[in-house]
């Protein structure tokens, strides 16, 4: 749908989506409907419940997108976007900013991922190895020529590390800096490879030292797609660095980034502090267009969290691993099928291990 302003200065666009999906799970289960997490398979699991079956809607969504109709390069727009996934059922906001020219201010997924080489899956979270976090941004994206692109933004900070009686979260005040350049070709320069890097500065309190420590991580990423006549596309991604589980799907939220170590002697300069954690996650997809209506994919990706030594043989996540293959066909323009089998596996550092299956199917009808 779309609205004319009074004026014809600017035009809103009204759609979204209703999404609808069953699942079973089998031989392993992962209590979410909308999200395939390998960070929840349960390694040692009650007898009895390796099966589950699910149904979702939540992930139906509604976005309003507001553009300027001026022919100035610097054009003013807004957009927002939102679903059903949060807490019982309520409105999640998963995207709300404003732009003008290269500039956009508001909150979106991270600069640091390539949201253009995210392979599909019914699965609402994707590969577990996807470098993708929602945030509080502000950046510039610019062009240089035909083929070249540039980012470089400004991120909120977050703290999602562990601490023991030897440390404490304190406020954060220095943001993350992400940044990113890209080359694009083909047809609609639908081809792309993508480097991009991100600089954290994460603030805690030393109780042993009593005072302040900013301990500072880098990662960097490649990514990108290549389409072969249209029929084959290949996704891929490579992220590899310290302090950046908060940004990998699978991972963030288990407060991993950095991890307390065990020295307590007040004489040793080492004593309270943290100790980094370096992470290393992937993704490789190959999708085939049977028909403009019709096509499959598979995707495989992992993720590997190195602890310090101190920490080899706990139950600490070690490393996960995501498979999807999938099939979708549009039986109306606007009315779009989906099958798909998804498998999952979690190993913890003292190598116990889980897995999980899951068959699943979808209506989604677009508008």
């Amino acid at each position: 749908f779309a609205l004319m302003s009074k004026n014809n200065k600017y035009l809103m666009g009204i759609g979204g989506y209703v999404k609808g999906t069953v699942s079973m799970d089998f031989n392993g289960v992962i209590d979410n409907p909308a999200y395939f997490t390998t960070s929840d398979i349960q390694v040692n699991p009650s007898a009895g419940n390796d099966k589950l079956l699910q149904f979702n809607a939540n992930e139906s969504t509604l976005f309003y997108n507001l553009i300027s109709t001026s022919d100035s390069k610097n054009k003013f727009g807004a957009y927002i976007n939102m679903n059903f996934t949060g807490n019982v059922n309520t409105i999640n906001i998963e995207d709300a900013y404003v732009t003008y020219g290269g500039f956009l201010l508001g909150r979106t997924s991270s600069l640091f991922t390539d949201a253009s080489a995210i392979p599909p899956t019914i699965d609402g979270e994707g590969p577990n190895g996807l470098t993708y976090k929602t945030n509080q941004v502000l950046n510039y994206r610019g062009h240089f020529g035909k083929h070249f692109s540039t980012g470089i933004g400004l991120e909120m900070p977050s703290s999602d590390f562990t601490t023991s009686e030897y440390q404490r979260v304190s406020n954060q005040f220095i943001p993350d800096i992400p940044s990113c350049i890209q080359y694009s070709w083909g047809k609609g320069n639908n081809n792309h490879v993508r480097l991009s890097s991100i600089i954290r500065n994460v603030n805690y309190r030393n109780n042993l030292q009593d005072k302040n420590n900013i301990i500072s991580t880098y990662a960097c990423q490649l990514s990108g797609l290549v389409t072969v006549k249209e029929k084959l596309v290949f996704y891929y991604q490579l992220a590899y660095g310290t302090g950046i589980t908060s940004y990998i799907q699978d991972v963030s939220g288990l407060k991993l980034d950095f991890l307390p170590n065990q020295i307590i002697d007040k004489e040793n300069k080492d004593a309270g502090k943290l100790d980094h954690v370096n992470s290393m996650s992937y993704y490789a997809g190959v999708q085939y267009n049977f028909t403009p209506r019709a096509f499959m994919s598979c995707t495989f990706s992992q993720v590997d969290i190195d602890v310090p030594d101190n920490y080899k043989d706990t139950n600490l996540y070690k490393e996960g691993y995501y498979l999807a293959t999938n099939f979708f066909w549009y039986a109306k323009p606007n009315v779009q099928f989906g099958a798909e089998y998804l498998y999952g596996k979690r190993a913890d550092q003292n190598d116990n291990w889980g897995q999980a299956n899951r068959l699943q199917v979808m209506l989604q009808y677009n508008f």
